[in-house]
């Protein structure tokens, strides 16, 4: 699905993510609140730091056998960098570790149309 590039949008894209996830039948395989609170850092982080000139950020859902992955995709080639030392009085500049914390593993790739995709694997339910 492709979204308007502003954080007011995170609130529905949750709510798809859920969706997407019962309607597939994968809310019993994957654990809902962890791929909703990892597509929303994902995604605001590239509503605040990437360079989307107003164009729609994209999210996929893409489950696989071993995993669920969530990839956002945004025109912006700079990848995302985490903060390994963040304030932690501080009320942002955690959503990368809370990302790593929960997914098997995330990282960047670039886009054929000169973007990215920062993408995140979530590791099925016990």
């Amino acid at each position: 699905m492709a979204y308007p590039p502003r954080e007011d949008a995170a609130g529905l894209m949750r709510r798809h993510v859920a969706s997407f996830l019962t309607w597939r039948g994968l809310h019993h395989r994957f654990p809902t609140q962890d791929a909703q609170l990892v597509a929303t850092e994902l995604f605001t982080n590239a509503v605040r730091h990437a360079r989307h000139h107003g164009h729609p950020i994209t999210v996929v859902l893409g489950p696989r056998e071993d995993a669920l992955r969530i990839e956002v995709h945004d025109p912006d080639p700079t990848p995302p960098v985490p903060r390994l030392n963040p304030d932690p009085e501080a009320t942002s500049g955690h959503g990368l570790l809370l990302v790593a914390s929960l997914a098997r593993r995330w990282g960047t790739t670039p886009a054929p149309d000169g973007g990215k995709t920062v993408f995140a694997e979530i590791p099925p339910l016990p």
